[in-house]
């Protein structure tokens, strides 16, 4: 576990070197006037764990295997937690940050689960290159037992984690409906509060540190001159010198920490949304263009979900590229396999991204996505 939070002490790290005004934005966690907890549930996760962990050193047998399913339940569920890794990732990259997970769609009204959260970073953290902290989901999270244990579906026999109504558990590629919770799940109990209070620490410890104001440059969308401002007590904000005019009078804008009212507010400032969802539409966007090819394809399909909704004309021609491009590759690796069992088993790859292609109704010829469409089904 010592790389992996060493590799997450670096993305804080990274990030701030990379672009500070982005950086103080993520830790700011800003998403509209209010108070730190009406804003975001970041702060209640975090007291939340400090007191299921009390619990969990103090108890034994049973009473400790129930507190420690719970520990590792709410570790994975907080979404600003995630929003907070891939946002980091982004400015590690050279993008802005963003203040929301993933881009809202019909499809996606719902809460996330856990998987999909993990699956919406995943491929940010391998683009940035923070393969231990990608490593770390991937051993250690098991949606099968946050399923379990948050429905009430599960029963501990002894030393054993027992699952109804769910899929098996996949340990050492063998499906099972019960572990050893000493064995399998306390180590990874153990890995969750590590990386927990690394994060935890990493967080505070980069909010504490602006004790002075400092200028740095930003974009708020557009290129900025921006004043951070520091106290005794932390992190209270930007501000912006003279970027508003009213009545022919400039006057500043920022978004600061009111002391006497215990919030987050906004001084002459506008969030334009739509603006915002554009401008990380085409970071994304750039993101894959660059890419020969993608892993994790969550924050793909999202992305390409959005678009679709949003029906711009340049973002649809840009995404349909996208889905021909990787549709294209997987098609190459089923023409070029020999094994046939094997070539028969590609095909499930290549026809989403073909398919989805094809549902855009854009004036473009797509004669050659059809021909291989109709290869692969033959």
């Amino acid at each position: 576990m010592q790389e992996v939070k060493n590799e997450l002490v670096k993305l804080f790290e990274s990030a701030k070197a990379k672009n500070e005004f982005e950086f103080v934005q993520v830790l700011m966690n800003y998403k509209g006037m209010g108070s730190l907890r009406s804003m975001s549930n970041l702060y209640e996760w975090f007291d939340a764990l400090d007191f299921y962990n009390s619990l969990y050193e103090k108890h034994t047998g049973i009473e400790k295997y129930r507190i420690g399913c719970l520990i590792y339940s709410t570790f994975f569920e907080s979404s600003d937690f995630y929003n907070i890794i891939g946002s980091l990732c982004r400015i590690e990259m050279g993008f802005r940050s963003s203040s929301y997970l993933f881009f809202k769609t019909k499809k996606y009204e719902r809460l996330l689960g856990t998987g999909e959260k993990i699956g919406m970073i995943s491929e940010l953290l391998e683009d940035s290159g923070n393969d231990k902290i990608l490593s770390f989901f991937s051993e250690n999270h098991f949606k099968e037992i946050r399923n379990t244990f948050f429905h009430s579906a599960y029963t501990i026999i002894g030393e054993d984690y027992q699952l109804f109504d769910s899929e098996p558990i996949v340990i050492d590629g063998i499906g099972r409906r019960y572990f050893d919770i000493n064995e399998f799940l306390l180590p990874k109990i153990s890995n969750v509060l590590e990386f927990f209070y690394q994060f935890k620490e990493c967080f505070f410890s980069h909010f504490a540190s602006y004790k002075e104001n400092k200028v740095v440059n930003g974009n708020f969308p557009n290129p900025v001159i921006a004043t951070i401002l520091g106290s005794n007590e932390g992190l209270k904000g930007f501000k912006m010198e003279k970027t508003v005019q009213f009545y022919g009078e400039w006057h500043d804008s920022g978004i600061f920490y009111d002391d006497n009212m215990k919030m987050w507010t906004g001084m002459n400032i506008r969030f334009n949304f739509p603006q915002k969802e554009t401008i990380e539409i085409d970071e994304t966007l750039q993101r894959y263009e660059n890419k020969p090819d993608i892993k994790n394809q969550n924050e793909f399909w999202n992305l390409t979900d959005k678009i679709i909704e949003r029906n711009d004309k340049n973002e649809l021609l840009r995404i349909l590229n996208l889905l021909a491009k990787y549709g294209d590759v997987r098609y190459q690796k089923w023409y070029d396999e020999e094994n046939s069992h094997k070539k028969e088993g590609l095909k499930k790859y290549i026809k989403p991204f073909y398919e989805k292609a094809l549902e855009i109704k854009l004036p473009v010829d797509f004669k050659s996505i059809r021909d291989r469409m109709k290869e692969i089904e033959n």
